[in-house]
Formats: C-alpha cells, sequence, structure tokens
C-alpha cells in the first residue's frame, strides 16, 4: 500500500470527501488499494472463488464506515485493519481450508495458466508452505502475511491488528517457529 507522506494526506483527504458522499473520490480509493487488499485477502484466506466477493464486501464496509476514520493513523494502516478484521472474522465463520494445487485443476485451472515459469515441483513446495501458513493460528498468520508478503513493519502491524509490538514480534516468532517445524517434517 501506500507509504508517501504525500500519498497519505491525499489519501485522508479522498476518504474525507468519501464520508461526505463524494462516489469518485472513493472510486480513486479503490483503484488505489485494490490490488493490495486483493492480495492480502487471498494469501489470508486462500480461496480464488472468494477473493474478489470479500474484497466487495470491504469497499463496502469501508464506504459505509468512511465518516469513522478519524486520521489518527495512515488511512492504509486503517483500511488493512478493516481488511484484517474481516477476513478474521470471515475464517471464523468458514473455517475454509486451503485449496490444494489438484483441487485448483480440477477447477479448470492448468498448471500453466497458474504459473508458467514455476516447475511442477516448485509448486509442490509451495502448496506445502501456504498450507502450513493457513494451518497457522489466526493472529499469527495475518502477523506473518502483513510482514512478509505485505512487508509491513512491525510498528504497523501492531496498529493495524491492535496490539502492542512485544505482541506483533511474538506473534511473528511463535509463526516462524511452527513453520520451520511443521516444513523441517514435510520437506524431510
Amino acid at each position: 500500500m501506500k507509504e508517501s507522506d504525500n500519498s497519505d494526506s491525499d489519501d485522508n483527504y479522498l476518504i474525507k470527501q468519501a464520508a461526505e458522499g463524494n462516489e469518485k473520490a472513493f472510486q480513486e480509493l479503490i483503484i488505489r488499494y485494490q490490488q493490495a487488499v486483493f492480495s492480502t485477502i487471498h494469501r489470508y484466506i486462500g480461496n480464488y472463488d472468494n477473493v474478489e466477493d470479500l474484497a466487495q464486501e470491504i469497499f463496502v464496509k469501508v464506504w459505509r464506515n468512511a465518516g469513522k476514520f478519524r486520521g489518527k493513523s495512515k488511512f492504509s494502516t486503517w483500511l488493512y485493519r478493516v481488511v484484517v478484521n474481516h477476513c478474521l472474522n470471515y475464517n471464523s465463520k468458514h473455517k475454509v481450508s486451503p485449496i490444494s494445487l489438484d483441487e485448483l485443476v480440477k477447477q479448470g485451472h492448468t498448471p500453466e495458466s497458474l504459473s508458467v515459469q514455476i516447475d511442477w515441483e516448485k509448486k509442490q513446495k509451495i502448496e506445502q508452505v501456504q498450507k502450513v501458513i493457513k494451518e497457522l493460528p489466526d493472529r499469527q498468520r495475518i502477523a506473518l502475511v502483513l510482514a512478509y508478503y505485505e512487508q509491513k513493519s512491525h510498528e504497523e502491524i501492531a496498529q493495524i491488528m491492535q496490539i502492542s509490538l512485544s505482541s506483533v514480534h511474538s506473534l511473528i516468532f511463535r509463526a516462524r517457529c511452527t513453520l520451520k517445524k511443521r516444513l523441517k517434517k514435510l520437506l524431510e
């Protein structure tokens, strides 16, 4: 998501305009953040079929709650918080199991369409890593996704998840230990 101060103040202006009913301002925010929202949802939920629907639900929620944005944090931090909370709620209601590569192929995707340059063996390893990540406890998983996939700092993660910095360190440490232990068993 956006990092520069200029973008932050522009985002704050746009969300304020959206709160006043300016649909064009809100469209601009969607354009700016749609890919990041899709990416975060996909990495957390892992279900390709639901990403678009969940993103739409999130943006509707942001539109309805635009007036609640107080500017105490960056807009991107506030948006990530909405995404994280929505994903956590979705996951707790649906307990989605990870989709295997075989399942994607059965749904009509070919290995080539999923990734032309990655060979089958790499895909299997990636699938194993994704499966282990999806088995992590929710808070560990979202901290790991934000840190490694979304490249958020620990401070930003603390704001997004509304927890202390030491809790972020602990969640990521425990997640990495679990990953290391489980992947070692899988790859042996």
